[in-house]
C-alpha cells in the first residue's frame, strides 16, 4: 500500500499516532469509514471520514476537527488511512469481506436470520442458540464487564440502523434503498443491517488490532470437524459447522491462525478477478506452484491419507488440501458465453475476489418495453430499472446475468426472451398473443381482452343501487390507431381484442345484482369488468371514513359508517358499496386500503348483548382511529377517584363499630355510585355502562366490591356497612376523599374520616398507676395502641431495639385498667404476654417494676399451673415454647389483650407456634419486634394473619399481588400500596429519628489477614468443593443443593474465626494461627486498659469455648449465656452490677434478644451473621435507652476471603425491612439468587503461602 500524495506530508506524525495507540473506534461499511483518532495534542476525540474507491484509492475524506468547507488533509486523516490499511496491501473492507468472521456471520444470518430473540440468553454475559434437535449451533460468552455490555447491546438492546444514523447506507444504489424502504430489503443489505454482520466486524477488528486469539475445534463421528471453538481474551464464541457449509468455510481459514492450516486456497492460489467491461469477459489474475518442488511431493502424499471434502481433502491433525489447482486459473479469461454460469455456480467464491465492480446476490426482475414499428413488427426490449438500461454502451446481458455500466452484475429472473431485443414479425404476432396471454395482460396498453370487438357491454346503477347490465355494438369510427392480425385486432392504447365473442366471459347483458350483492360480485370479475366501458373510475369521491358508536335504549351498541365527501363532491349523489364508491358517469372506485374500515364495519352494525365483551375488548381498539363520535358511557374514564358522600358511626350489639357509607366513583365526565357497580356484579356483568363512562368491573380495583356480603349493602338507600377495618383497607387500597365540604352532615363525614386516617383516638388513655416516664415519642406509640384498642383493632409496634416496646405495651396495660375500673367490669379482665424464653424474667422484672398494683402469674417451669389464675391475677406471662405446649388450655381462656414479644419469631405460618397465636382467644393482639421483615415479604402477611385475621389477601393473592411484584420485578407502586395497607396497623420509628440524646454508636470493620496455616486451609475446603458447586449453579435445570452450599460457606467461616473450630478441637486452640485471633486479642486488651466492659458475641459454640478459655487462663471475670445457660439472670445481674465482671460472652441466638446489656460500651461481634437484622439486634442490647456512654462496634472481617461478600449482600437483602415498614439464618442462604451464590464462590480468592 502506497500512501496517498496528499498524505504524505503527514506520514511521519500519523505514524507516531498508531505507535502511541491514538486510533479508537472504527466504524465500516464496503469502502466508507468512520475512524477515531485521540488529537495527542488536546486530548479531544475527534471523527474521521473516509470514502475508499473500488481500488482502495482515497476518494473522499472528512475530518472534524477541521474548519471550514474545503477538504484540507491532515494527520488525523492520515492516521485513520494507515489504520485502514495496517500494513496490508488491501484495505480493512476488503480483507473483511475474504475473511473467516464474515463467512460466519453471512452463513449464520442466511441460517438462523436477522433478529437476536432466536438466541437464548443463559446467564449475564452468555448466549447460545440450539437447534429442534437440542446440538448447540452457536454460544458466546463474555470475560469481562466491558463485553457483557457489548453481547448486552448487540444481542438485546441494538436499535435498528437508519439512513440518517448508519454508515450501512451510504453505498446503496437507488433501487436498494428503495426497496429497503419498501420493507423488501435485498439479501446483502438484510445481512449488513443484521446483528450477525456488527459481530464479525467485531472479532474483525479484534484480530486486527492484534489480539490474541485460539481457534480449535470439535470432531463429528466421521472425524470431520462440526464445531469452531474461538478464544478471545474478552470472549469465547463456538459455532457449529455442517459438512455441506465446510467447503465454503475452508479457504476462510485461510486468514486465521488456526490448529489446521489451508494448504492451497483459491485465495492463495487467485489474487484477483478484474472484469473488463469494453471486452465484456473477466480477467483471472494467480500465482503457480512447482508441481516439481519436494513440498508438492510431500503435499500429494498427504492428500492420499485424507478425507475427501468436495474440492478438498481434510487430512486429521495437519489440515485441508486443495485436490487440485482451482479450474479459474486454468481460465486466464472467462469468456462472455461462461459469464452467467460462473457467476451461478462460483457466487460466493467470485464475490470476494472480484475487484472494482459489484456483484448484486438478490435476483432482479426483468420488464420489457413493446411497441410497433412502421411495418407492425412487435419489438420487446428488455431492461432492468429504467427503459433501456441495458442498451448502454458498456452494459451487457448474459442471459441469467445482466451487467449495467457503473452499476455492477445482477442475476436476473422472469427472463423470457435470450436477447435485449426480441422482435416479433407481423405474421407471427397473432400465435404469440395466443400463447402469451397472461403475460401480455401484464404490460400496460397491450391487454389481451376476452370480450368481442363486436359485442360490448355497458351497465347503469339505480339509486336503490341495483347493478344491471346491457349490451351495444362498438363504434369503430372513433376507435384511433388499429391492426389486423387475424385472430385478434389491435387498439391503440387498450391492446388486442378477439374478432369473435369470448365463450370464457361470465358476463352476459341482462345481468342484474342487489345493492348487498355488488361488492363481492365485483371483486370475483374485477378482470372482465376491466372491459366494460367506463366500469372503474380512478377518482375517490371520499376524503376521509369515520364511524359513530351509540348505546340505544335497548343496551345494544350501533355502529354506523359516516363518509367525509371531498369538497368537489358535495351535493353529489354518491353510493356506497362497503369498500366501492359509485358516482353516476364516473363509475365504482375501490376506496384506498388507508380509508378501508374494518370488513365487519363497513355498513350498519348493530352489536348484541352476547357480542358487547368482544367488541369492547378486542374491536373498540382497531376502530379507534376511524372513531368520529362515541356514546360518553362506552369510553373507558381517564381518571376515576372514590368519593364519600356520607359517612356515619353506627354502634351495634357488643360495642363494635361500624359505618354507613354513600360512596361514589367520580371521572372526568360523571359519576357512578358504587351499588350499582356491586349490583352489576351480582348480575354478572362484566361492564357497566354508567355517566362516569364504561367500568369494566372484573379490574382489580373493585375487589373490595366483591367482598361485601349481601347484608353489608342497602340497595334501596344506596348505603354499605362497613367495620373500621374493612374502612382503612378501603382507605389504603383506593383512597376516599370528600369533595365540597358545606353542609354540616357533610362536615361531620369528613371530621369522622379524618380522624380515622390520622388515627387519633377520641380521648387520651388514663395512665394512672404506670410507673414510668414516657418520652415523647412513647406518649405517640401509647395513643396509637389506644387508637387501635378503641376501634377494636390490633397491630405490630416494630419499633428499633432499644426504643422502649416494652414501657408502650406496659402503659397500654394500664390503660386498659383504668377504662375498665373493677366496679364495672362484667368478669375479670385478664392480659397475655408471650414471649422468648431467654426474657421472660426480663419482662418479670419490668411488670413487678413499672405495674405493681397488677398480678403477674408467670406460667413457666416443669411446676406450672393455670390453678387459681382467674380469680387471683391480670396477667399471664409465658414462653413461646410453653404456649406450644399448652395451647388448647391457653386458648381456652378469654383476654383482653395478647401481647406477642419477638412476634417474628412465629413467622413461618406452617409452624405449630403460628398455629397456637392464631389459636389464642383476645381482644385485641398486639406483635412486638424491631424486625418484621427478616428476609421476605411472606413473613409480614404471616405476622399479620397473627394480629389481624383475614385482613391482608389470600395466599394467593398476596403472591400474585404483592410478593411477586415487589420482590420480583421490583414494581414501586405495588410496594407502595403495601405500605399504605399496612401504616395504620405498624409503628416503626428508628433511634436517629426519636433517641437525639442517645450517645453515638460508631461502627466499623475491622480486617485481618489469614495465617498461613489457616491459607492452606482454607484453599483445601475451597477447591475441593467449590467446582462441582459452581456447576451445579450454572446449570438452571437442576434443582439447588443448599445444605452443601451452607456447609462450603459455614466451613469456610469458620476456618476464618479459627482453624480450631474448623478441625471441632477447641480445647486444642493454641497449636494453631489465626488472623482474627491475635485482632480479638488485641482489641480485649485496649478496651480493658480503657476500663470499659466488653460484650462479645460469637455464632459458634466451640469459638465461645475458645474464648472463654482465654479469659479463664488470663483471670478475666466473665459472664456467659448460650442456649443451654439455665441461671440466665444471674449472669445478667452479675455483668451489670459486678465491676470485676468485664467482659459478657454469647453467642447471637441466645443473647440477641430482649436483654439489657447497657453496662457494656464496647460490642466485638468475632463472626458476621448471615442475617442482619439479627446482628443489628444484638448491639442494641447495648447501644439503647439506659445507656450513658458512646458505643463502640468492632465487627472482625478476614480480608480477600468471602466474608468481604456478605456484608454488601446482607445489607443489600435488609433494605427491604426499611422500604416496606418504614424499616434463621440456614433459611436466608435460599433469598439469595443464583448470580448472587456464584459471586459468592467465584470471587472467593484461594490464599498463596
Amino acid at each position: 500500500m502506497e500512501l496517498p500524495e496528499i498524505l504524505k506530508p503527514f506520514e511521519i506524525e500519523a505514524k507516531d499516532c498508531l505507535a502511541k495507540g491514538l486510533i479508537g473506534e472504527i466504524e465500516f461499511s464496503s469502502t466508507t469509514y468512520q475512524v477515531q483518532v485521540k488529537d495527542d495534542s488536546s486530548d479531544q476525540e475527534i471523527w474521521t471520514f473516509l470514502q475508499l474507491s473500488p481500488e482502495g484509492e482515497l476518494s473522499d475524506y472528512f475530518c472534524d476537527a477541521e474548519e471550514g468547507e474545503e477538504l484540507a488533509p491532515c494527520v488525523h486523516i492520515c492516521a485513520a488511512y494507515l489504520r485502514i490499511f495496517n500494513g496490508h496491501e488491501q484495505s480493512l473492507d476488503r480483507r473483511f469481506e475474504r475473511s473467516l468472521w464474515n463467512e460466519m456471520g453471512r452463513l449464520y444470518a442466511d441460517r438462523l436470520g436477522d433478529d437476536p430473540k432466536v438466541l437464548k440468553k443463559e446467564g449475564n454475559g452468555s448466549y447460545s442458540c440450539h437447534s429442534v434437535g437440542g446440538k448447540l449451533l452457536f454460544e458466546a460468552k463474555a470475560k469481562d464487564a466491558k463485553t457483557v455490555a457489548l453481547l448486552k447491546f448487540l444481542f438485546e438492546r441494538r436499535r435498528s440502523d437508519t439512513e440518517e444514523t448508519s454508515l450501512k447506507f451510504s453505498n446503496l444504489s437507488q433501487e436498494e434503498l428503495k426497496l429497503w424502504r419498501e420493507g423488501h430489503p435485498s439479501a446483502h443489505l438484510k445481512y449488513e443491517l443484521s446483528f450477525w454482520n456488527d459481530l464479525a466486524k467485531h472479532l474483525m477488528l479484534l484480530q486486527d488490532s492484534g489480539e490474541s486469539y485460539r481457534i480449535s475445534y470439535e470432531y463429528s463421528k466421521k472425524g470431520i470437524p462440526n464445531e469452531l471453538v474461538i478464544s478471545f481474551k474478552e470472549m469465547d464464541l463456538k459455532f457449529y459447522m455442517s459438512e455441506a457449509n465446510l467447503a465454503t468455510i475452508i479457504p476462510t481459514l485461510a486468514t486465521v491462525r488456526s490448529l489446521l492450516k489451508v494448504y492451497d486456497a483459491p485465495e492463495e492460489e487467485i489474487k484477483k478477478i478484474i472484469y473488463d467491461k469494453r471486452k465484456g469477459c473477466f480477467l483471472v489474475e494467480g500465482s503457480f506452484r512447482a508441481d516439481d518442488s519436494p513440498l508438492h511431493d510431500q503435499r500429494r502424499q498427504r492428500k492420499n491419507d485424507g478425507i475427501s471434502l468436495d474440492r478438498w481433502v481434510f487430512v486429521p491433525l495437519d489440515g485441508f488440501y486443495a485436490k487440485d489447482p482451482h479450474w479459474l486459473l486454468s481460465k486466464k479469461q472467462i469468456k462472455e458465453d461462461e459469464i452467467a454460469e460462473t457467476l451461478t455456480q462460483n457466487f460466493s467464491l467470485m464475490n470476494k475476489l472480484v475487484e472494482g465492480t459489484a456483484l448484486h446476490e438478490d435476483p432482479i426482475e426483468v420488464s420489457y418495453t413493446l411497441a410497433f414499428d412502421s411495418e407492425w413488427n412487435l419489438h420487446l426490449t428488455c431492461y432492468l430499472f429504467s427503459p433501456g438500461d441495458l442498451s448502454f454502451p458498456d452494459s451487457r446481458f448474459f442471459g441469467s446475468w445482466a451487467y449495467i455500466d457503473d452499476d455492477g452484475f445482477y442475476p436476473l429472473e422472469e427472463v423470457l426472451f435470450l436477447h435485449v431485443e426480441t422482435i416479433i414479425s407481423f405474421d407471427d404476432i397473432s400465435d404469440f398473443i395466443t400463447k402469451n396471454k397472461a403475460w401480455l395482460n401484464g404490460q400496460e396498453g397491450f391487454h389481451v381482452h376476452p370480450a368481442s370487438i363486436e359485442s360490448q357491454l355497458l351497465y347503469e346503477v339505480t339509486e336503490e343501487g341495483r347493478l344491471s347490465f346491457f349490451g351495444q355494438l362498438d363504434v369503430k369510427d372513433n376507435v384511433g390507431d388499429s391492426q389486423d392480425f387475424g385472430s385478434w385486432v389491435y387498439l391503440a392504447g387498450r391492446g388486442f381484442y378477439s374478432k369473435e365473442s369470448s365463450s370464457g366471459t361470465h358476463l352476459r347483458a341482462g345481468m342484474s345484482f342487489l345493492r348487498n350483492q355488488i361488492p363481492l360480485f365485483i371483486k370475483v370479475n374485477r378482470e372482465e369488468l376491466l372491459v366494460v366501458h367506463g366500469f372503474f373510475s380512478n377518482a375517490s369521491p371520499i376524503m376521509k371514513i369515520q364511524v359513530d358508536v351509540q348505546l340505544d335504549k335497548g343496551s345494544k351498541i350501533v355502529v354506523n359508517p359516516a363518509y367525509g365527501l371531498k369538497p368537489e363532491y358535495q351535493g353529489r349523489e354518491v353510493q356506497f358499496f362497503d369498500d366501492f364508491t359509485y358516482v353516476p358517469n364516473e363509475g365504482f372506485h375501490e376506496m384506498p386500503i388507508g380509508l378501508h374500515l374494518p370488513d365487519r364495519f363497513s355498513h350498519h352494525v348493530e352489536i348484541e348483548f352476547d357480542q358487547i365483551e368482544s367488541f369492547l375488548t378486542q374491536e373498540v381498539h382497531n376502530l379507534q382511529p376511524y372513531i368520529k363520535s362515541i356514546d360518553s358511557r362506552l369510553v373507558k374514564p381517564i381518571s376515576l377517584e372514590l368519593v364519600a358522600t356520607d359517612l356515619e358511626k353506627q354502634v351495634e350489639q357488643g360495642s363494635a363499630l361500624k359505618y354507613l357509607v354513600k360512596l361514589k366513583y367520580q371521572s372526568e365526565i360523571g359519576s357512578v355510585d358504587v351499588v350499582d357497580l356491586w349490583t352489576g356484579m351480582r348480575k354478572k356483568k362484566k361492564f357497566i355502562f354508567s355517566t362516569a363512562g364504561l367500568i369494566n368491573i372484573r379490574d382489580k380495583r373493585f375487589d373490595w366490591l366483591r367482598w361485601l356480603h349481601k347484608s353489608q349493602v342497602d340497595t334501596q338507600k344506596h348505603v354499605i356497612k362497613l367495620s373500621t377495618i374493612e374502612l382503612m383497607r378501603l382507605y389504603a387500597i383506593d383512597e376516599i376523599t370528600i369533595k365540597d365540604v358545606k353542609t354540616e352532615k357533610q362536615k361531620n363525614s369528613h371530621i369522622l374520616l379524618q380522624a380515622l386516617v390520622d388515627l387519633k383516638p377520641p380521648e387520651d388513655p388514663n395512665l394512672a398507676g404506670l410507673v414510668s416516664t414516657l418520652r415523647p415519642y412513647q406518649k405517640l406509640g401509647v395513643n396509637w395502641l389506644w387508637f387501635l384498642y378503641h376501634h377494636g383493632l390490633s397491630g405490630l409496634l416494630c419499633d428499633d431495639m432499644g426504643l422502649g416496646k416494652t414501657h408502650q405495651t406496659m402503659a397500654l396495660i394500664a390503660a386498659l385498667f383504668n377504662a375498665k375500673p373493677e366496679q364495672e367490669r362484667v368478669g375479670p379482665l385478664h392480659i397475655l404476654v408471650v414471649c422468648p424464653t431467654s426474657v421472660i424474667y426480663h419482662w418479670q422484672e419490668k411488670l413487678a417494676a413499672h405495674l405493681p398494683h397488677l398480678r403477674v402469674h408467670t406460667f413457666y417451669g416443669a411446676t406450672r399451673t393455670l390453678q387459681g389464675f382467674h380469680e387471683d391475677y391480670d396477667i399471664l406471662l409465658t414462653s413461646y415454647g410453653i404456649s406450644r405446649i399448652d395451647s388448647e388450655h391457653l386458648a381456652k381462656i378469654p383476654f383482653e389483650l395478647a401481647v406477642f414479644d419477638e412476634v417474628q419469631l412465629a413467622k413461618n405460618h406452617n409452624s405449630r407456634l403460628y398455629a397456637t397465636l392464631v389459636g389464642i382467644n383476645a381482644k385485641m393482639r398486639i406483635g412486638l419486634t424491631g424486625t418484621p421483615i427478616e428476609n421476605h415479604l411472606r413473613e409480614l402477611k404471616a405476622l399479620f394473619d397473627i394480629v389481624l385475621p383475614l385482613y391482608m389477601p389470600s395466599e394467593s393473592d398476596y403472591r400474585d399481588y404483592f410478593i411477586r411484584p415487589i420482590e420480583k420485578e421490583v414494581d414501586t407502586g405495588r410496594k407502595k400500596l403495601l405500605s399504605r395497607m399496612i401504616k395504620p396497623f405498624v409503628m416503626r420509628r428508628r433511634k436517629e429519628e426519636v433517641l437525639h440524646d442517645l450517645p453515638a454508636k460508631i461502627e466499623e470493620v475491622s480486617h485481618c489477614d489469614l495465617s498461613p496455616m489457616q491459607a492452606r486451609l482454607y484453599n483445601e475446603v475451597l477447591r475441593s468443593g467449590r467446582a462441582r458447586l459452581l456447576e451445579d449453579l450454572q446449570d438452571d435445570s437442576k434443582q439447588l443443593s443448599y445444605v452443601h452450599i451452607f456447609s462450603l460457606l459455614s466451613g469456610l467461616k469458620q476456618i476464618c474465626d479459627h482453624p480450631a473450630v474448623y478441625l471441632k478441637a477447641p480445647d486444642k486452640y493454641k497449636n494453631y494461627t489465626s488472623g482474627k485471633w491475635d485482632l480479638f486479642v488485641e482489641l480485649l486488651s485496649e478496651a480493658r486498659e480503657s476500663q470499659q466492659k466488653i460484650v462479645v458475641y460469637s455464632q459458634y459454640l466451640m469459638m465461645l469455648d475458645i474464648i472463654e478459655a482465654y479469659l479463664a487462663e488470663m483471670g478475666v471475670g466473665f459472664a456467659a449465656i448460650r442456649g443451654s445457660t439455665s441461671n440466665r439472670a444471674e449472669q445478667l445481674r452479675r455483668f451489670k452490677h459486678d465491676p470485676s465482671c468485664e467482659v459478657f460472652v454469647a453467642s447471637l441466638q441466645a443473647a440477641g434478644l430482649g436483654i439489657d446489656l447497657t453496662s457494656a460500651s464496647v460490642v466485638i461481634h468475632y463472626d458476621r451473621w448471615w442475617n442482619a437484622a439479627r446482628e443489628n439486634q444484638a448491639t442494641d442490647r447495648v447501644h439503647r435507652i439506659g445507656q450513658k456512654r458512646g458505643v463502640q462496634v468492632f465487627k472482625l472481617v478476614t480480608k480477600d476471603s468471602f466474608e468481604e461478600r456478605i456484608d454488601a449482600l446482607i445489607t443489600k437483602k435488609g433494605k427491604l425491612m426499611e422500604e416496606v415498614v418504614g424499616i434463621d439464618d440456614h433459611e436466608i442462604i435460599k433469598s439469595f439468587t443464583r448470580q448472587e451464590l456464584m459471586e459468592f464462590l467465584q470471587e472467593s480468592k484461594a490464599w498463596i503461602d
